[in-house]
């Protein structure tokens, strides 16, 4: 009976041990999708952003080539 007791011990701990590692690596996970996701916030930003000069700078050329 002992030797059960032992490895029930064993097993439990060694289940917490791994409870706790995937809540740190869930937790780590998390964090780089909220990077990931700020990053792709700011790209979207950006290429809106050049596609609006972009545009203007046609817009101004369009004048130019008219005159």
């Amino acid at each position: 009976m002992k030797v059960v007791l032992k490895l029930f011990i064993v097993l439990f701990v060694f289940g917490l041990t791994s409870c706790r590692d995937t809540k740190a690596e869930e937790a780590e996970a998390e964090e780089v999708v909220q990077q990931i996701e700020s990053i792709e916030e700011e790209t979207e930003a950006i290429t809106e952003e050049i596609e609006n000069e972009a545009a203007e700078l046609e817009e101004t050329l369009t004048e130019l080539d008219s005159l």
